[in-house]
């Protein structure tokens, strides 16, 4: 015997009539849409709906606020792919995938990887475990007879207007009437043998549908001319081909505006040939296809003073070269250059070019964590935790972060002399004679001859008490935006009371502590006793304590 196991690759003939059933019963009755497909589950067809063949499933490449998405609900909800799949846009299967595949992004594969040893792909002769998520298989040329069977049952069915229901309703129909005929012959056989039974009639507050006409609105009498009505009847057309049924297919439309196209651009060319290459070479312009992105920059590290001390600094430097220029090379020795940037033997520091996808890195970065998330252990086995990058919690979706072009002089590494490499006052100047201001963050000044050091320590502690001073005024500002008390509360404070000189009342002692207090005045007694005497004893000679 023969067991027929549903499921398996859905085919394109599969496809084609679950969407027509669809079409007809709806996305509730996947039992009686089931029945029309015989390799298939009712389950199977409902996740094959919603998984592939439902019209709004999004199919194109996934976008970086998408992956965002993806990452961030996966980090607050883990593995609730069902919960995240409604948010992002996508079916949970797509979500699954393109997480898999940005893990895998993210850990790096090593050279000996194979992409064929995967444990998720399959080898030959394996089974999809989810098989309705995958594009259709195309039809053979020579189909089984069980698949043509199956096709053909299926359209005899869709096609048919008169199903069960209407059956139902004739045979539900032809019941009343005869239940109505053996209730009128009943009630004859009563009247002829004598017994009368009245048939009284219910009366109906509304409107008997079966006696009357609801609304009937009964024309006045007399005659009119009704030539004008009398119009010849027009045969209707019904469409007799698919094409005009469906209506012009899109592959067509394509087909037809760019045969308009084409012979639009042979006369254009005959007319008038240099307007139609322009026109040519516009529309084949990358950079007219190409999105511009939005320009960012980062707030300005420098102000008009600083560019005037730097300028004045440089011409200077310019002029003492151009006074030494004659003399000696001793002389010469004394000054430092100011013709050129000093470099402290590294490359030149420039500036980016563009601004980096600061998207991918934030998207690389969380599944980095994620990867890293999954390869930890429990903690029950004890070991380090896992170094993380820095991430977000703050919201269902992630925070959106401003790209801004990275600015070589904000790095204490990068800036020769960054990192307070300028010499006190009094100090030995440094090896290769630069020295730059002591800010990291600051634009670094170009003082060879440390001429500048007073100046630079003074305006610290100048920058330091206006720095004090702003954040006193914030506090003062922050003070004065809160509201005015409603209520009014005070504290009265009751005064100490003076010792009075009446004795107080004098309070009954217990016996048991009158006992111990006694007994602890008697021991007392005969200690302090027992000290006299062996102090007496002490300073006494031998005979008085022998008399004693």
């Amino acid at each position: 015997m023969r067991i027929m196991i549903k499921g398996g690759v859905w085919k394109n003939t599969e496809d084609e009539i679950l969407k027509a059933a669809v079409m007809k019963y709806g996305k509730n009755q996947w039992a009686r849409i089931s029945s029309l497909l015989v390799r298939k589950s009712a389950k199977q067809c409902k996740a094959r709906w919603y998984e592939w063949l439902d019209p709004s499933i999004k199919k194109t490449e996934w976008t970086r606020e998408e992956d965002e998405k993806l990452l961030h609900l996966a980090k607050l909800m883990p593995t609730q792919w069902r919960t995240i799949a409604p948010i992002v846009g996508r079916t949970p299967s797509q979500c699954l995938e393109r997480y898999e595949k940005l893990l895998d992004a993210a850990c790096a594969k090593d050279e000996n990887y194979e992409p064929g040893d995967d444990p998720r792909k399959l080898r030959p002769g394996e089974i999809d475990p989810n098989p309705e998520s995958k594009p259709a298989r195309p039809d053979p040329v020579d189909m089984d007879e069980d698949e043509k069977e199956m096709l053909s049952e299926a359209r005899a069915r869709l096609a048919n207007t008169r199903g069960k229901k209407a059956k139902r309703k004739a045979r539900e129909k032809q019941l009343e009437e005869a239940r109505r005929l053996a209730s009128l012959q009943k009630r004859r056989e009563l009247k002829a043998a004598g017994i009368d039974t009245r048939h009284r009639r219910r009366k109906r507050r509304g409107i008997d549908y079966n006696a009357e006409i609801p609304f009937e609105k009964k024309p006045p009498p007399g005659f009119y001319d009704v030539a004008d009505e009398d119009r010849p009847l027009e045969q209707p057309k019904f469409p007799t081909t698919i094409e005009e049924l469906e209506g012009e297919r899109r592959v067509d439309m394509e087909a037809r505006l760019r045969k308009q196209d084409i012979a639009r651009n042979k006369i254009l060319q005959r007319q008038d040939a240099p307007s139609a290459i322009l026109q040519a070479n516009k529309l084949n312009d990358p950079e007219a296809v190409r999105k511009r992105p939005k320009l960012n920059l980062p707030a300005p590290q420098m102000g008009d003073q600083d560019l005037e001390a730097i300028a004045k600094l440089g011409y200077a430097g310019d002029l003492a070269g151009e006074e030494l220029t004659e003399g000696s090379g001793a002389t010469r020795a004394l000054l430092a250059n100011y013709s050129q940037t000093p470099q402290q033997g590294m490359t030149p520091l420039r500036t980016p070019q563009r601004t980096p996808a600061g998207k991918g890195d934030a998207i690389m970065m969380e599944a980095q964590n994620a990867a890293r998330m999954r390869e930890s252990q429990t903690p029950l086995l004890g070991g380090e935790n896992p170094e993380l990058h820095p991430s977000d919690f703050s919201g269902v979706t992630p925070k959106k972060m401003d790209i801004q072009t990275p600015n070589p002089m904000l790095t204490p590494s990068a800036t020769p002399g960054g990192m307070g490499l300028t010499p006190a006052i009094g100090m030995t100047p440094s090896r290769d004679g630069y020295s730059f201001g002591m800010t990291p963050k600051g634009t670094p000044m170009r003082d060879e001859l440390h001429i500048n050091e007073d100046i630079e320590i003074h305006g610290g502690a100048k920058l330091e008490r206006r720095r004090q001073a702003e954040l006193k005024e914030n506090l003062r500002s922050g003070f004065s935006t809160l509201p005015q008390p409603k209520n009014e509360y005070q504290i009265v404070v009751q005064p100490v009371p003076e010792d009075s000189e009446e004795p107080e009342e004098k309070i009954e002692e217990d016996m048991s502590d009158r006992i111990a207090r006694e007994k602890a005045e008697e021991e007392a007694r005969l200690q302090a006793l027992l000290g006299r005497d062996q102090k007496y004893c002490k300073g006494s000679s031998p005979d008085l304590l022998l008399l004693h």
